[in-house]
C-alpha cells in the first residue's frame, strides 16, 4: 500500500517536472500541521494538544518543538488555505527546466 502511494507521488512529481522522491508523504503531514497550528476554532487558536491528537502524537512535545513558533503567528483563520501565489516563481522555474530538459532530449 505504501509503495503504491510512493509510486503515485513519483508519477505526480515526474509529471510536474520534478525528480522521483521530491514529493513525500512527510511533506503533506508537515504542511497540514504547519497550517493547522495557525487556525482557529470558535475564535480561539487551535491548541497544540488538539493538533498532536489529530496526527497521532501521544504528547505535544514534538508539535511544540518543531511547530511552536507558528503558534505565535498573528494571521489566523478558521480554515486552512493553500495559496500558490507565493510559489509562482518556483513553479515557473521548474516548468521551464522541465520543458528545456525535454527539448534538449529530443534534439540530442
Amino acid at each position: 500500500m505504501l509503495t503504491d502511494i510512493r509510486k503515485l507521488l513519483d508519477a505526480v512529481a515526474k509529471r510536474a517536472g520534478w525528480k522521483e522522491g521530491e514529493i513525500t508523504t512527510k511533506m503533506f503531514r508537515h504542511t497540514y500541521i504547519s497550517a493547522r497550528i495557525q487556525t482557529t476554532h470558535n475564535g480561539a487558536p487551535v491548541a497544540a494538544f488538539t493538533v498532536a491528537r489529530e496526527v497521532g502524537h501521544s504528547s505535544t512535545a514534538m508539535i511544540e518543538k518543531v511547530y511552536g513558533h507558528l503558534g505565535q503567528v498573528q494571521h489566523r483563520s478558521a480554515v486552512v488555505e493553500y495559496r500558490i501565489g507565493q510559489h509562482k516563481k518556483a513553479i515557473r522555474d521548474r516548468k521551464f527546466r522541465h520543458t528545456l530538459r525535454h527539448t534538449l532530449d529530443r534534439v540530442a
